[in-house]
C-alpha cells in the first residue's frame, strides 16, 4: 500500500511538472513560487517515505523529479538575468520645473531639454521726438515707446558617456538665431576643453544666464566685452582641499578656484560672431575664486572674486570691437532707447585691443552685491588724416539688490519658499534691486580721431531700480526704472554743441524659464 501512495505522489508530481513546462505564459514570479511548493512536497515526501532502518536507493522517479526542479530554477535564473539586462538598456523619463530630461539608467547619458520666453515693453519719459528749438539744438530723441519679444529659446543640453557634454540653443527673437552651440569635454575637472560658439569668459554680468540678471538690461561694462565667439577654451576648476570638485560647464561658479584659457575669432565689443574677419585670434582669459568656500563663515561663504582680460591685434579694416554697439544694432546698451553713442566711421584698427576685467560678487543670505570695471584699449588710425592714436575706454557697474520676502540671494537669482498660489494665500519671492553705471569714452577720439563730438556722446551715467516678483523658480515679472545722463551727442554743428536729452525709461518683463 505504502509502495502504491509513492508511485501515485510521484506521477502526481510529475504530471504537474509536465503541465507547469508546458505554459508558456506562466510570469516568473508564478515559476518561482511553484518550484518552491515541489520541493516542499518532495521533502515531506522523501521524509514520509525514509526507511526507519538503513538508507536505500533513492528511487528513479526521485532522482527524475530533482532534476526537473534543477532544470526549472536554472530557467529562472536565467529570465531574470534577460529581465535585468533588457531593464538596463530601457531609459528615464524626468519632468519637473528643471525641464525634461531622458537619460540612460546607469546615468551616463542624458538629453536635457529647456527653454525661456522673455517679453518686455518699454515706456519712455519726457521723450520730445526729436523736435529742434530755435537755438538749433536737439531737444529729444523720438524714441517710440515699444513691445518687445527679447527672447524665444528652446534647446538641448545633455551629456554622452557621463564627460562628453554640449549645448544647442537657437534664439527664435533674434537676428542671430544660434547664440550658443558647443561641445564640452570634461577630460578631468582641471582640464576640461570646450569648443564651438559660446559666451567669452570676459564681463562677468554677460556670464551670469540669460535669466538670473536683476534687471531688464545689462549695464554698460557688458558691452564692451564680446558676446559670443566661436573658438576653443580649455578650462578647468578646484576644490579646496579636502573636497572634491564639481563640475560646472564652461564657466564655473562652484567650486574654490576656476579658470578659463581661450582662442576666439574676436567678435568685437558686444559682438556675435560666427566666423573670423582677419587672420590674428583673440584671446581670452579669467580666474575666478570663492576664497572663503566651506571656510565656515557664512556671511563670507557667497564672496566670490576675478579678473578677466583679452588680447587680439585687428589691422587694416574698421574693427567692430572699436563700435559700441547695443542689443539690436546701434542702440544705447542699457535700455534700447537711443541713438549710437559713438559712430566710429572712419576709423580703422592698427594695432593691438587689450581689455582688463576686475570682478566681483557677495552673497549673504537675502542681500547681494555684484560689481565689474573694464579698461579696453584699441589702437586705432584716422583715415583721413593717417594719424594713429590710442583710444582707452571704460566703465563700471555696481548693483545691490535685497529679497524682502527673506530667501537667499545668489548669482544664479532666487528660489521662493512658497509658490504664489492665491487660494493658499502664499506670494511668492520679492526682490529690490538697485544699480549705478558709468561710461567714458577717450577725447583721443574726438580730438585724433575726427569723430564730431557735437553728434556723438562723451560719457554716460545711469542709475535705475528694480522690483523682481518671483512667481515660481520659473516665472518672473519684473518692474525697472531707469535714468541715462549724456555728456555730447545732441549738437547740430562743432560751434552748436549740447548734450543729448536725459533719457527716463520705465520697463515690465513677464519671464518664463526652464
Amino acid at each position: 500500500m505504502a509502495i502504491f501512495r509513492k508511485t501515485a505522489l510521484v506521477s502526481g508530481i510529475t504530471l504537474a511538472l509536465i503541465g507547469i513546462s508546458n505554459v508558456q505564459a506562466a510570469s516568473t514570479d508564478a515559476l518561482e513560487q511553484r518550484i518552491r511548493e515541489l520541493e516542499s512536497r518532495l521533502e515531506k515526501f522523501e521524509q514520509a517515505t525514509a526507511p526507519t532502518t538503513t538508507a536505500a536507493a533513492p528511487s528513479a522517479e526521485v532522482e527524475k523529479l530533482k532534476g526537473k526542479i534543477n532544470t526549472l530554477e536554472r530557467k529562472f535564473e536565467v529570465e531574470q538575468e534577460v529581465t535585468a539586462a533588457n531593464a538596463l538598456k530601457l531609459p528615464k523619463f524626468d519632468a519637473g520645473a528643471d525641464g525634461f530630461r531622458i537619460s540612460s539608467q546607469d546615468g551616463k547619458h542624458q538629453v536635457r531639454i529647456r527653454g525661456a520666453v522673455q517679453t518686455d515693453a518699454k515706456f519712455f519719459a519726457e521723450d520730445h521726438g526729436g523736435s529742434r528749438g530755435s537755438n538749433g539744438y536737439t531737444t529729444g530723441t523720438g524714441i517710440p515707446d515699444q513691445f518687445n519679444l527679447k527672447q524665444a529659446r528652446i534647446w538641448l543640453e545633455g551629456k554622452f558617456f557621463d564627460n562628453i557634454y554640449f549645448k544647442i540653443m537657437p534664439d527664435f527673437a533674434a537676428t542671430n538665431i544660434l547664440p550658443d552651440a558647443y561641445l564640452d569635454y570634461a577630460y578631468k575637472s582641471y582640464a576640461s576643453l570646450s569648443v564651438g560658439k559660446q559666451k567669452t569668459p570676459l564681463s562677468l554680468e554677460r556670464l551670469q544666464g540669460d535669466a538670473d540678471g536683476m534687471f531688464l538690461e545689462r549695464a554698460f561694462p557688458t558691452y564692451l566685452a564680446s558676446n559670443r565667439d566661436v573658438g576653443v577654451m580649455l578650462h578647468g576648476e578646484f576644490a579646496k582641499p579636502g573636497y572634491k570638485a564639481e563640475y560646472g560647464g564652461p564657466v564655473d561658479f562652484k567650486n574654490f578656484i576656476s579658470y578659463q584659457l581661450g582662442v576666439f575669432n574676436g567678435s568685437g565689443d558686444n559682438g556675435n560672431n560666427n566666423a573670423g574677419t582677419f587672420d590674428d585670434k583673440e584671446f581670452d582669459g579669467r580666474i575666478w575664486a570663492h576664497p572663503f568656500q566651506h571656510s565656515g563663515y557664512n556671511w563670507l561663504e557667497g564672496l566670490g572674486l576675478g579678473i578677466a582680460g583679452s588680447y587680439s591685434h585687428p589691422t587694416g579694416a574698421l574693427d567692430a570691437s572699436n563700435k559700441i554697439t547695443g542689443l539690436a544694432g546701434p542702440k544705447l546698451p542699457s535700455n534700447i532707447g537711443q541713438l549710437t553713442i559713438t559712430d566710429l566711421t572712419g576709423l580703422a584698427a592698427e594695432g593691438s585691443h587689450i581689455r582688463v576685467y576686475p570682478q566681483a560678487y557677495w552673497y549673504a543670505g537675502p542681500v547681494g552685491f555684484m560689481g565689474e570695471y573694464v579698461l579696453s584699449q584699441s589702437h586705432l588710425t584716422n583715415l583721413t588724416t593717417n594719424k594713429n592714436f590710442a583710444q582707452n575706454n571704460s566703465a563700471w557697474q555696481a548693483q545691490l539688490s535685497y529679497v524682502l520676502t527673506g530667501e537667499d540671494a545668489s548669482f544664479q537669482g532666487v528660489k521662493p519658499i512658497q509658490n504664489f498660489d492665491l487660494s493658499a494665500g502664499t506670494w511668492g519671492a520679492l526682490q529690490f534691486a538697485t544699480r549705478f553705471s558709468h561710461l567714458d569714452i577717450d577725447p583721443n577720439t574726438f580730438s585724433i580721431g575726427g569723430v564730431k563730438n557735437y553728434q556723438n556722446v562723451r560719457q554716460a551715467a545711469s542709475w535705475a531700480v528694480g522690483l523682481n516678483w518671483f512667481l515660481n523658480q520659473n516665472a518672473i515679472i519684473r518692474a525697472d526704472y531707469e535714468e541715462t545722463d549724456f555728456t555730447g551727442g545732441a549738437g547740430v554743428s562743432a560751434a552748436k554743441v549740447s548734450d543729448r536729452p536725459k533719457e527716463k525709461v520705465f520697463g515690465t518683463r513677464f519671464q518664463l524659464a526652464f
